[in-house]
């Protein structure tokens, strides 16, 4: 329980700071391929999925004793579960308000945290997925959704989630 409070705290302040990174470094282009490079909800999603692999990146590589064979898997679960949590949650808040409201947008980001980090521990806990399909099933959507953030930081597709919302 502690661990997770942990990062929950650490990854909700990278994740806040991230937000403000490209525009801190002048619209640079390798920083957006990694921070937001605008106000659309695809975009947000990044401030959930980077600090969160820096973070649990550094954990496994230097604080974990390794005992977990489920760690990615339960990982990618958490990771998809929270940005499922942000999307639904600003979708459903937004469409309801018909407008958006920077602190609920804020505390959707914190919302999907939580939801990250309860499925991650509640999946690392029952120690399901630990086959090797599901290792690299979970590394597979990993690195897919990092390879998409990357093209559709600059070429994103028509679609509702990659525009930015427009307050009236």
């Amino acid at each position: 329980m502690k661990r997770t409070v942990v990062a929950f705290i650490i990854i909700g302040i990278l994740g806040s700071v991230w937000h403000f990174f490209y525009d801190w470094t002048g619209e640079n282009y390798f920083v957006g391929l990694f921070a937001p490079v605008n106000e659309s909800t695809w975009e947000h999603l990044k401030l959930l999925f980077w600090p969160v692999l820096l973070y649990f990146g550094i954990e496994y590589f230097f604080f974990s004793d390794k005992r977990h064979s489920n760690f990615i898997p339960a990982l990618t679960l958490g990771i998809f579960s929270g940005m499922l949590a942000i999307v639904s949650s600003f979708y459903t808040y937004s469409g309801i308000l018909g407008y958006t409201v920077d602190f609920i947008n804020i505390l959707t980001y914190f919302i999907g945290l939580a939801v990250l980090l309860t499925v991650k521990t509640l999946v690392t806990k029952n120690r399901i997925f630990t086959g090797k399909t599901a290792k690299i099933i979970s590394a597979v959507l990993l690195l897919a959704f990092a390879v998409f953030s990357f093209i559709w930081s600059y070429n994103p597709p028509s679609l509702g989630i990659f525009t930015p919302p427009v307050n009236q």
